[in-house]
């Protein structure tokens, strides 16, 4: 007869067996994860990649054999074309690089305690050039005081740099581009608000997937990659922080993100 004592250690085996086997299952499945979004991943990187060598190739030939008969102009469009479309395949590599590196099991963040309001102004003041350019005017809206905030400076300006960027490709017509900075008791929320082509209420929900965009070209004419926002969300997720979008069609889109106070 098996005393009281082997008993209770029988019992408290099977548990931690129980216990294993559920756990062992839950990285299973874990993996299982891990497997299909690296392989959606990687066909829909193959998927994107195919049409800019192609077409990089295609014109690359042409102007290979008729490199004597080829006038100057023509010379002038072809190797534009090739440059835009490597250009293009470039973009997208960089961002899964990017997109990867976020995602390895030795990505840390690196907090540094910063005055917030001081830090967006600077990251914001990098587009001058662009807004210029562009005719887009920039307004900013944050607290006088000073709010410090511990967070990884530079993946917060890649957040800051992909909502922006998007901001101004999808906008015309000398429009303005409005930032905010709300501080909370516990947290520091950022918006920004441009009046661009906006997007559909079916399609918001998908803003943050990978490879996902509204248009395939920006109002400029630039072909768009559709990893940013999804590198963005990562970077703020890091944060314990929360990224939404709310947007009308044809009126614009804001995009906020709030980080929590330490």
């Amino acid at each position: 007869m098996v005393n009281k004592n082997s008993a209770e250690y029988i019992e408290e085996l099977e548990n931690k067996i129980v216990d294993l086997s559920l756990k062992l299952k839950g990285k299973s499945n874990q993996l299982k994860n891990i497997e299909n979004e690296n392989y959606e991943r990687i066909r829909k990187l193959v998927h994107n990649l195919k049409n800019p060598i192609g077409i990089a190739y295609s014109f690359s030939e042409m102007i290979a054999e008729s490199s004597e008969k080829i006038s100057k102009e023509k010379l002038e469009k072809y190797t534009d074309i090739i440059q835009k479309s490597t250009d293009f395949s470039i973009e997208i590599l960089n961002a899964l690089a990017s997109l990867n590196r976020l995602k390895s099991p030795k990505f840390k963040l690196n907090y540094q305690n910063s005055n917030y309001c001081e830090y967006i102004t600077n990251v914001v003041n990098k587009f001058k050039t662009e807004k210029d350019n562009r005719d887009i005017s920039i307004e900013m809206n944050v607290p006088k005081n000073s709010v410090f905030l511990s967070f990884d400076i530079n993946e917060i300006s890649h957040v800051i740099d992909n909502i922006l960027s998007n901001a101004m490709r999808f906008s015309s017509n000398s429009p303005t581009v409005s930032i905010a900075v709300i501080e909370t008791e516990k947290t520091v929320e950022t918006i920004i608000t441009d009046q661009g082509i906006g997007i559909s209420e079916s399609d918001l929900h998908h803003v943050f997937d990978e490879f996902w965009v509204v248009n395939t070209y920006s109002e400029n004419n630039n072909k768009c990659v559709g990893l940013g926002l999804a590198i963005a969300k990562i970077i703020v997720n890091y944060h314990n922080g929360e990224i939404k979008a709310s947007s009308s069609l044809g009126k614009g889109t804001a995009f906020s993100f709030t980080l929590p106070k330490v």
